[in-house]
């Protein structure tokens, strides 16, 4: 039985999906054992199958409290009112984009993304509409949308352009780093570019 909720996980269902978070990134989906995840959760394997009856299971579960966690974080960056629209904007790529566990390679994000976007609950599709949400309304409340509106591109295309953006920078550069200054580059396009389009 799979019993983990969204709004009421235990504290060793939340240990568990952090560590199968943490070894599905590390390792991809189909290197990933339910014994590996069991081990970095500090638990038996017949433990987790008690929670988890197998790995797809587990994995949808992770998904799932992994872009709850991403939501809140940029939620969080987007709400706050002491930073420029820019570096708000920054730290939601950062928090969307990012890969705090640093162990990943680009071949297991690759891996688990189509994996994920070939799950029925389409956890990912929900969760990159959310963001293009916020980052559209972002640039609503920036007033950047409107001086692009006066051109006719809209703040969702706005937003769409920035996260297609996001994603080629991300697959083109090697480290963090240098994805952080170009999509800063990328940014700041945008939001200059809007001042520019003033008449």
């Amino acid at each position: 039985m799979d019993k983990t909720n969204k709004t009421s996980r235990s504290p060793r269902q939340v240990e568990i999906l952090t560590a199968a978070v943490k070894v599905f990134f590390q390792f991809g989906y189909r290197k990933t054992s339910m014994e590996d995840v069991a081990v970095e959760a500090e638990l038996s394997r017949q433990t987790l199958y008690l929670q988890f009856r197998n790995k797809e299971k587990l994995f949808g579960a992770a998904l799932e409290y992994m872009t709850e966690q991403i939501l809140v974080s940029i939620k969080n960056v987007a709400d706050s009112q002491t930073t420029s629209v820019e570096t708000k904007l920054l730290g939601i790529f950062e928090v969307f984009c990012g890969d705090s566990h640093g162990v990943s390679s680009q071949i297991n994000i690759a891996e688990l993304a189509s994996f994920a976007r070939s799950q029925e609950n389409n956890i990912v599709l929900n969760l990159e509409t959310d963001v293009l949400e916020i980052i559209a309304n972002t640039l609503t409340q920036a007033g950047i949308a409107h001086q692009w509106e006066l051109h006719d591109i809209g703040s969702q295309e706005l937003a769409r352009h920035l996260i297609d953006t996001s994603a080629g920078i991300r697959l083109t550069t090697k480290n963090h780093h240098d994805y952080k200054q170009r999509m800063a580059l990328a940014i700041k396009i945008i939001v200059t570019g809007a001042s520019s389009l003033k008449n």
